[in-house]
């Protein structure tokens, strides 16, 4: 693969990377004070958030250490897209730009979910990245406060970064769980309290007291995270177990594989 170095971010506001930026994304200038605000206004602050809500198109990594910007590279993993570096103190964010982004918040597909998760937690370990780190706001790579670098614009498949990986033992599970691997242990855990738990809210108009059940359990088991997800993501996970189970965990099919069992016997 071919680097391409650049000392400047060579993207245009009306670029690419502009255009998938969330419309509202959240920004600041400060961390612990965001706020939500129009694209063409966010990207002047330091801090933007650029995956858009309930989708990943970029995988970031947190690196507090002088001569992060490196990591990867010392790590022998491939090129980034960019590197957003603090002058004072050298710490940096390593930003992947994946070629097919993924939904986070739908049931009905997380395998790409926790086949990213893995890559993305043996990608933490390997470059001794932050597990701490929210992955909400990212140093804006517009923002001429940060040293930032383009080194390749390839967009890289989920296959092509496992390639360099060993996925074993990842992502890690319980409170442990970082980044993606929260959104995967909430899926796995409340789905699976979900196909047992809805009977006793079978009755009529039961779906919105339904929806307010697998609410709760979402956010009960969110709060064991050291980083809890943010409300949007939990409301996202929770709608779609909500809504999935409701489809296809109803009176009518389980009187039918009753009887189907029956008849075996």
């Amino acid at each position: 693969m071919n680097i391409k170095h650049s000392n400047r971010f060579k993207l245009d506001l009306e670029d690419l990377f502009i255009n998938t930026l969330p419309y509202k994304p959240y920004c600041t200038d400060e961390l612990g004070v965001t706020y939500i605000r129009p694209r063409q206004n966010a990207i002047k602050r330091k801090y933007i958030q650029i995956n858009r809500p309930k989708m990943v198109m970029y995988l970031i990594f947190d690196i507090d250490r002088n001569g992060a910007v490196y990591a990867w590279y010392d790590k022998n993993l491939p090129a980034p897209y960019w590197t957003s570096k603090n002058p004072e103190n050298g710490h940096a964010h390593i930003v992947y730009r994946l070629k097919i982004p993924f939904c986070t918040s739908d049931i009905a597909n997380l395998k790409p979910i926790q086949y990213a998760a893995a890559i993305q937690s043996a990608m933490i370990e390997r470059l001794g990245a932050d597990r701490g780190y929210a992955g909400l706001l990212t140093k804006n790579p517009k923002h001429p406060h940060w040293q930032n670098k383009v080194w390749t614009e390839y967009e890289y498949t989920l296959d092509e970064l496992a390639d360099y990986l060993d996925l074993r033992g990842h992502p890690l599970r319980g409170h442990q769980a970082v980044g993606l691997g929260r959104n995967c242990d909430l899926f796995e855990n409340v789905r699976k309290w979900s196909y047992k738990t809805i009977r006793e809210y079978w009755q009529p108009n039961y779906k919105r007291s339904w929806n307010e059940a697998v609410y709760a359990e979402v956010e009960s088991l969110n709060s064991q995270f050291t980083v809890p997800l943010p409300v949007s993501e939990v409301k996202a996970i929770a709608k779609s177990i909500a809504n999935w189970t409701y489809r296809h965990f109803t009176p009518e099919k389980f009187r039918e594989s009753q009887a189907i069992k029956g008849r075996k016997g």
